[in-house]
């Protein structure tokens, strides 16, 4: 099946970006699509990775504190910032 790119725009992207690739057009838009697909993909990635991220921010307020200080003091802070 064809993709047609009729805007101008566009097409002067995927130029650019086959040129940096090395490759003609068409795999240099499948990169793409690649790229965003993988790093944005479906809800149900999006989804999972905030289940695991929720999941992990609850095991972490689950651990015992084991330094009762406040963090400036335990970062060495004064009141003037850093000694």
């Amino acid at each position: 099946m064809a993709l047609n790119i009729a805007n101008r725009k566009v097409e002067k992207k995927a130029i650019q970006a086959s040129r940096i690739l090395g490759v003609n057009k068409t795999a240099a838009v499948e990169i793409a699509l690649d790229y965003y697909l993988e790093h944005h993909g479906s809800k149900e990635k999006e989804s999972t990775t905030r289940r695991e991220a929720a999941r992990l921010l609850d095991e972490l307020a689950a651990l015992p504190v084991l330094d009762h200080r406040k963090s400036d003091d335990i970062l060495g802070y004064d009141e003037n910032g850093l000694p």
